[in-house]
C-alpha cells in the first residue's frame, strides 16, 4: 500500500452513490469482439480511469466457481482458532501467510482492524536480483491440514494472471498506445494476492475510525473481488468520499500508482479505505497486479510529445522492497 499524505477530509463519512459514479463496464466484448469492440471497451475504461480511477468490470471471463472457491476457503481459514491460524503466520524473512491485526490498539483514524492472508506468484529464483530474493523468491506458505485452501488459491492466482494480462491490453488501448505495450512487462510479474477479513467496527467507533486507512495502491492496478457485505469507500477528485458497494459477478478495478506514472498522470490512482459498518463479517480478495521486478516504470515516451514527464523512473523491485521493509519494523503495518 502506498500511504501517501492524507488530508483532514479523509475522515469524512462516505455518501451512497448510483452506479453512474462508479461505472459498470462489460468486458465480454473486449474478450470476444472485433477490433472496434475492443477499442470501445478500452475507451470506457480510460474514461473511468481519468474521472475517478475506479470502475466495476463484468463479463471478465473468470468463472464464478473460482471466485466462490477462494471466498469459501478464506471464510474457512479465518474461522479457525487463532492457534491454528498462527501456524501459517507471515514473518519478516518469509512474507507469505497470515497477518493478524494488532492484539490491542486504540480506536483512531490509524486503527488497523482486519486480518489478511498474503500470497504471491511463485517464479524461479532470479540470479540477476539476489538483493530482493527474500521478498520475491520465497515459496508461498500454506495452512496446516487445508489442501483445499491451497488449491483454491492457486486456481485463483492462475485465473488472475490470465485476466490481468487481458486487462493490461485494454489499459494500453485506452491510453492510445499499442495494445501489446505492456506485454513485455508482465512475463513473471511480482503480483500478489490477499484474502482480507474485516470484522464489524465497534458500534461506539467514531466516524474517523476505519478497518483500513485511506491509501493508494503501489502497482498498476488492483482487481478486487467483493462478496455481499459492503465497506469499500472511494475518494472522488473533488475530495468527497463515496461508497463502492459490491456488484454480484463484477470485479472492482482501481488504478494504482504505477499506472498513474505510466500514463503521466492521465489515469488517477485514487484514495480508498474500508469501513465495515454492515453488521456482518466482511471478506474481500484483492489481486495486486505488479510488473516484473526488473521493469522500470516511467511515463511512456509515446505520451510525452507535448508534455514533460511528471514522475521519475522507478524500478519495480526497489519500489516494492520499500513497502515490504515495513515488516522489519512492525509486522502489523501492512495495509493493502
Amino acid at each position: 500500500m502506498s500511504r501517501s499524505e492524507r488530508s483532514a477530509d479523509d475522515i469524512a463519512a462516505a455518501s451512497a452513490i448510483s452506479l453512474a459514479e462508479l461505472p459498470l463496464i462489460d468486458f465480454a466484448p473486449f474478450l470476444s469482439g472485433d477490433a472496434a469492440a475492443r477499442r470501445r471497451v478500452a475507451a470506457e475504461i480510460a474514461h473511468a480511469c481519468e474521472e475517478i480511477g475506479f470502475f466495476y468490470l463484468a463479463g471478465h471471463g473468470v468463472p464464478q466457481a473460482t471466485v466462490d472457491g477462494i471466498f469459501g476457503q478464506a471464510d474457512a481459514f479465518f474461522s479457525r482458532d487463532k492457534a491454528d491460524r498462527r501456524t501459517a503466520m507471515a514473518t519478516p524473512d518469509w512474507y507469505r501467510g497470515w497477518i493478524p491485526a494488532p492484539e490491542a490498539q486504540p480506536l483512531s483514524r490509524n486503527t488497523r482492524m482486519f486480518e489478511q492472508y498474503r500470497l504471491q506468484h511463485e517464479w524461479p529464483a532470479n540470479p540477476r536480483d539476489m538483493q530482493h530474493a527474500d521478498i520475491f523468491d520465497k515459496p508461498n506458505r500454506w495452512p496446516d491440514d487445508m489442501p483445499a485452501f491451497k488449491q483454491a488459491s492457486e486456481d485463483y492466482l492462475a485465473a488472475m494472471l490470465t485476466f490481468s494480462r487481458e486487462l493490461l491490453r485494454a489499459f494500453a488501448l485506452g491510453l492510445g498506445v499499442a495494445e501489446d505495450r505492456f506485454d513485455d512487462c508482465f512475463h513473471q510479474p511480482a503480483s500478489q494476492l490477499s484474502m482480507n477479513y474485516y470484522p464489524q467496527l465497534p458500534m461506539d467507533a467514531h466516524d474517523e475510525v476505519s478497518n483500513m486507512v485511506a491509501h493508494t495502491d503501489e502497482g498498476p492496478f488492483t482487481v478486487l473481488a467483493q462478496q455481499d457485505v459492503g465497506g469499500l469507500e472511494v475518494k472522488r477528485r473533488d475530495g468527497v468520499w463515496i461508497q463502492a458497494p459490491p456488484v454480484r459477478g463484477a470485479f472492482t478495478i482501481n488504478v494504482g500508482d504505477m499506472m498513474m506514472w505510466w500514463s503521466n498522470g492521465r489515469f488517477l490512482s485514487n484514495y480508498h479505505r474500508v469501513r465495515n459498518r454492515d453488521g456482518a463479517r466482511r471478506f474481500s480478495v484483492p489481486y495486486f497486479a505488479n510488473p516484473d521486478r526488473e521493469v522500470v516504470v516511467a511515463p511512456l515516451p509515446e505520451l510525452l510529445a507535448s508534455a514533460e514527464p511528471k514522475y521519475k523512473p522507478v524500478r519495480v523491485a526497489d519500489h516494492l522492497a520499500r513497502f515490504y521493509s515495513t515488516l522489519s519494523k512492525n509486522p502489523h503495518d501492512i495495509y493493502n
